[in-house]
């Protein structure tokens, strides 16, 4: 594929581009970032919550059973690749294995190199064990959101089903800031 082939992604601000296969820290705009995740449903349209809400019940998860800050800011990132590729859900990425896998690599390969130069604008270094204590958190918060269905009071963590795009975003910088995180 040449230069004038790559797939790159223009988004909302329109400020720049960010090439999908050879993403830059410099390229992630941050605004329209948090504006896509606040706006993209979980599981194809089907989620209740949209990621960046999603990332924030993963990061109170994390936080309530007493994880570090640093793992506790790996759960309240983990999906921000999903700004450029949108939520693909386990199922449908599995669905993506052909016999060799290759479908299955170019789009996990995608998401790691977005998510890498992310965590490299926020200047965010995690490790293995943070991003397992995540997956854990993640099933979790898969599950819940999954078995409240449209009982929100049942939630144990605090409500943010009924923020607003904008309310949303405003309270995951907060927390970013809160967490060391400048943006």
């Amino acid at each position: 594929m040449d230069d004038t082939q790559r797939p790159t992604l223009v988004l909302k601000t329109g400020a720049g581009e960010i090439d999908l296969l050879n993403p830059r820290a410099k390229d992630v705009n941050i605004d329209d970032m948090l504006h896509n995740l606040s706006r993209i449903p979980r599981w194809c349209g089907a989620g209740k919550l949209s990621v960046l809400q999603h990332m924030m019940v993963v990061s109170q998860l994390l936080h309530g059973v007493g994880e570090s800050r640093v793992t506790v800011l790996a759960g309240l990132t983990h999906d921000l690749h999903e700004y450029a590729t949108g939520d693909i859900p386990a199922p449908l990425l599995t669905g993506l294995m052909y016999d060799d896998g290759v479908a299955l690599h170019r789009v996990t390969d995608m998401q790691r190199h977005i998510q890498v130069a992310i965590q490299a604008r926020l200047g965010i270094d995690l490790t293995g064990a943070d991003m397992d204590a995540v997956q854990r958190a993640d099933e979790m918060a898969r599950v819940q959101e999954q078995e409240l269905d449209s009982d929100w009071s049942a939630w144990r963590i605090f409500d943010i089903s009924k923020l607003s795009p904008d309310d949303c975003i405003a309270r995951y910088r907060r927390g970013l800031q809160q967490l060391g995180v400048e943006v």
